[in-house]
């Protein structure tokens, strides 16, 4: 997918697009998003990378699994500028492609920690009681979202789609069976749509933006910093950039049990470090520093990281149960889920890394 995705990037000079520009849903803009170079003082391209942080003589090694997608940054800088280390770690960060692996290999020893999606794989994992805990909060969705319903420049231009409620009985995608479904749900569902309305497809990303351009979907759900390029080359447009997802956090950081148990300082102060770099992004996200690691971690150029629009983080380190719920009942509605009464949330929570982060960081 990140071979796709870098073949795509090269295609193209990109240029930060201003956020104005991207969270306009009313009326659909058919044109292509507007682009500004970003000034030389600013420039995130002239802008090398931190060296890597110094680990501490004695660092306790923890081994974290990502997905190298932007949301994931503030595993990236927590790392690279040394907020893991200054809590005593020594991190080594393992790339995956996908939330299900996350969970098997979380559970299995394989990695200490992994930051992922709360879907079906991590539902029907607790179910089975594999030895995985959430111990902090991941990503949410601030206004306008950052996975925009999308359709092709050309099917606007047409007229052919001139608003959420023309997508009835046409092919939809969304990358995974997962939180971007929801996502998907709740855009339809501003034009009193719903999921057995359309045709509903899988496909990661990248071949989704190639299937808009081609005419195969009518319309997908595009993952930032996709989006931005996509409409940056006049392939796509955001169709619907402002849906009822705010409230949801689709992502976490777990621990494996027997590390959480064996190590429990090192668990908290790899949340520390996880929620200062979050503080730092909230603040600073285009930091010249902050984006050159995040193209470092996801081979994104940082100038189109720049222009996408932005995650948002918990930065209090409080993990909605509420949220982990809904998430929960919907795979259910789905038909995703191989088990018959609902997990308490609460269950699969330890929120004492959360609490000991917060008094070392100071509140």
């Amino acid at each position: 997918m990140l071979a796709r995705l870098a073949a795509l990037v090269l295609m193209t000079i990109v240029l930060a697009a201003p956020l104005t520009a991207l969270g306009q849903a009313t009326p659909v803009s058919c044109a292509p998003a507007p682009s500004t170079a970003a000034t030389p003082a600013a420039s995130p391209e002239t802008q090398p990378a931190s060296p890597p942080a110094q680990v501490p003589e004695g660092a306790t090694e923890v081994t974290m699994g990502y997905t190298p997608a932007s949301i994931f940054a503030p595993v990236f800088v927590a790392k690279e500028k040394g907020y893991f280390a200054e809590q005593g770690l020594d991190v080594t960060l393992q790339p995956l492609a996908g939330g299900s692996d996350m969970i098997v290999l979380t559970a299995t020893g394989e990695f200490d920690a992994g930051i992922a999606g709360t879907g079906p794989a991590f539902w029907n994992g607790a179910n089975q009681g594999l030895p995985i805990t959430i111990i902090a909060p991941g990503h949410a969705e601030g206004s306008p979202v950052a996975t925009p319903l999308m359709i092709s420049r050309a099917a606007c231009e047409s007229g052919q789609i001139t608003s959420v409620a023309d997508l009835a009985g046409q092919r939809v995608s969304v990358n995974a069976r997962g939180a971007t479904e929801y996502w998907l749900a709740q855009a339809l569902g501003t034009a009193d749509l719903t999921l057995d309305d359309i045709d509903l497809q899988t496909l990661p990303f990248p071949d989704a933006v190639t299937a808009l351009q081609s005419g195969a979907l009518a319309g997908a759900m595009i993952g930032e910093p996709l989006a931005t390029l996509a409409e940056q080359q006049g392939i796509a447009v955001r169709l619907a950039t402002d849906f009822p997802v705010q409230d949801i956090q689709p992502t976490m950081i777990f621990g494996n049990d027997q590390f959480l148990g064996e190590n429990p300082d090192a668990a908290a102060g790899l949340v520390a470090g996880y929620l200062k770099a979050a503080r730092d992004l909230t603040t600073s996200f285009n930091d010249p520093a902050n984006l050159a690691i995040i193209e470092t971690y996801t081979n994104v150029p940082a100038a189109l990281v720049a222009g996408s629009v932005k995650p948002v983080y918990a930065t209090d380190g409080t993990i909605d149960l509420n949220s982990l719920a809904t998430l929960q009942t919907f795979f259910r509605d789905r038909g995703q889920l191989d088990y018959d009464e609902d997990l308490d949330p609460a269950s699969l929570v330890d929120t004492q890394y959360v609490d000991a982060a917060l008094q070392r960081l100071g509140g």
